[in-house]
């Protein structure tokens, strides 16, 4: 009861502190905004006769994605005459060129060269938060796009050096290495060129982090299912649905890496409950930004989301579930161009192998091995669960929805890591008891 407190105390405090700073960023004013996006409209909308002759340079900004950036940074300036600060806050306006089908990079340059918006369509995106704005509007009044780009990538790489440096500090050597083996199929390079991209890794490397810096207070006072919680909320406001379950995935991974090896139901009961908090924290969190919109100003936007929801999980081209969940299995695989991919995945299979014939071979209990390397199977199958709930959404966006696929490999060297830590831990008892 008191966990379940905490838990409505908390989703509660976001909706509410998540609405007042997404009003008081909409006050902030546009020109600024506008004229530094205008100064950076060219690198964010990269086309094919625009792109650098280094290779490297053009394979990462040949697959950048431009077009969420496009309508994030369009909701950074546009100011909508008649409309306050709330109701910007609330529907999220945008202009746009066509009527059916979005052209973000189109409207984008068409607004920013004056175009007479009295022509355009007003578009509203009421069900997502859009709680990027609350930094990225400050952010772009006082330096430009380019500048934005690189202080996430200073944060991003200043969170992974802290994360290395306490990681062995207090002697988890484990988790660096697992935390870069998933990220690595993440395709990081990509992230560091677009707003959108970085946000889910971002809060996945904060949560990892603050596991690390607080995990005795965590395990103490039993804080898990609260910070769970967290997290959901926190990717519920933030991300622009791009692959939030990362945020859960890996985490999860650092848990049972910190965490003393315990018994299969145990565990799975971990799994379930700590991937339950996450849910009601993502979930509620998005579902209070449709209530908190429609009943103050009639939105509609709890009709939109519901059916919005229906269409994004729904079985892609009138497959049968499973079968549609296999089928944009493969188009999110398809993302990973590079031979490099399969390669690293035969090495990680080849590892994972080796890894449990050596600890059988070190006369391991199989009952250990299981209890080792189970809960790191179930997390695996987390991503492949999400694409085949999610797969209508995972299909259309799989240029982005791939990442979720790192973890994964994050639990594949997780297992390896941990049985080879189990196994030397079993070597030094053994030693001690024959002394």
């Amino acid at each position: 009861m008191k966990t379940l407190k905490h838990m409505v105390i908390l989703l509660a405090g976001s909706a509410l502190l998540g609405t007042l700073l997404l009003v008081l960023v909409f006050c902030i004013p546009t020109k600024g905004i506008q004229r530094h996006v205008a100064q950076s409209v060219d690198r964010i909308l990269v086309g094919e006769d625009r792109l650098p002759d280094n290779a490297f340079l053009r394979h990462i900004l040949k697959d950048k994605e431009s077009y969420t950036d496009a309508i994030i940074v369009q909701y950074a300036f546009e100011k909508i005459p008649g409309k306050n600060s709330y109701e910007h806050a609330m529907w999220a306006y945008h202009h746009d060129l066509e009527d059916e089908i979005w052209a973000a990079e189109d409207s984008l340059r068409a607004v920013l060269n004056g175009a007479d918006t009295s022509g355009m369509y007003l578009r509203e995106y009421s069900r997502y938060w859009h709680g990027y704005l609350i930094y990225v509007k400050p952010l772009l009044l006082i330096m430009s796009w380019e500048q934005l780009l690189w202080l996430e990538g200073i944060i991003q790489a200043l969170l992974l050096l802290l994360t290395a440096a306490v990681s062995i500090r207090k002697k988890h050597y484990a988790v660096l290495p697992a935390l870069l083996g998933g990220m690595l199929f993440m395709k990081p390079e990509l992230m560091a060129v677009s707003l959108t991209m970085s946000v889910c890794s971002l809060i996945m490397l904060a949560a990892v982090l603050f596991m690390l810096l607080r995990e005795d207070w965590l395990r103490e006072k039993k804080y898990y299912p609260e910070f769970f919680l967290c997290v959901g909320i926190l990717t519920a406001y933030f991300d622009f649905l791009t692959y939030p379950v990362v945020t859960l995935g890996i985490p999860l991974c650092v848990y049972f890496l910190l965490s003393e090896r315990e018994n299969v139901i145990a565990a799975l009961k971990r799994i379930v409950g700590y991937s339950f908090c996450w849910g009601v924290g993502y979930a509620g969190m998005w579902a209070s930004k449709w209530v908190i919109a429609d009943v103050t100003l009639h939105t509609g936007t709890i009709k939109d989301a519901l059916w919005n929801v229906l269409g994004r999980t729904e079985a892609i081209g009138g497959r049968p579930r499973m079968n549609g969940g296999f089928y944009v299995i493969s188009l999110n695989f398809q993302e990973y161009h590079s031979r490099m991919y399969p390669m690293l995945v035969i090495v990680l299979a080849v590892l994972v192998l080796a890894a449990l014939v050596w600890a059988l071979c070190k006369r391991m209990p199989l009952m250990a091995v299981l209890e080792t390397v189970l809960p790191f199977l179930v997390i695996a199958c987390i991503p492949f669960a999400w694409i085949v709930v999610v797969q209508h959404h995972s299909a259309l966006h799989a240029r982005f929805t791939f990442r979720i696929l790192g973890i994964a490999a994050m639990a594949a060297c997780c297992i390896v890591l941990n049985l080879v830590k189990s196994s030397k831990s079993r070597k030094i008892s053994d030693k001690m008891y024959c002394k």
